[in-house]
């Protein structure tokens, strides 16, 4: 009789691995988190660009000797310590013949470019 209960105990274990809950579903594929690489912080003050006055005069005398066909252009003078900033102007004073006249500078983009006026009076 002891065998019997012994084999009746076995077989309702091994009929209770069968009744076992199913697994759970496998997830859903997804892509894996995008990779965050940081560096250093930035600057709490900004970098500060001013144009070079002796690349801006350079440009001025070929502006107006190449694009406005100015003759006798002379000594050309910007100011130094111009910022580097959109829709900014300063002048230069250029001597054309012997006359003193004056040319605005138009800062046109953070790069750097910038448009030269014709000269006046």
């Amino acid at each position: 009789m002891r065998i019997t209960l012994v084999l009746v105990c076995g077989t309702l274990v091994l009929s209770g691995c069968d009744s076992a809950p199913p697994a759970p579903p496998a997830p859903a594929p997804s892509t894996p988190a995008p990779v965050v690489v940081t560096s250093s912080p930035p600057p709490l003050t900004p970098v500060r660009r001013v144009f070079d006055p002796a690349h801006v005069q350079d440009g001025v005398r070929r502006v107006l000797t190449e694009s406005y066909l100015v003759t006798e252009v002379g000594d050309v003078s910007c100011p130094a310590d111009q910022d580097v900033v959109p829709g900014r102007t300063f002048e230069c004073t250029v001597d054309i013949a012997g006359r003193e006249e004056k040319v605005t500078i138009t800062v046109r983009d953070a790069a750097g470019g910038y448009e030269v006026s014709q000269p006046k009076p």
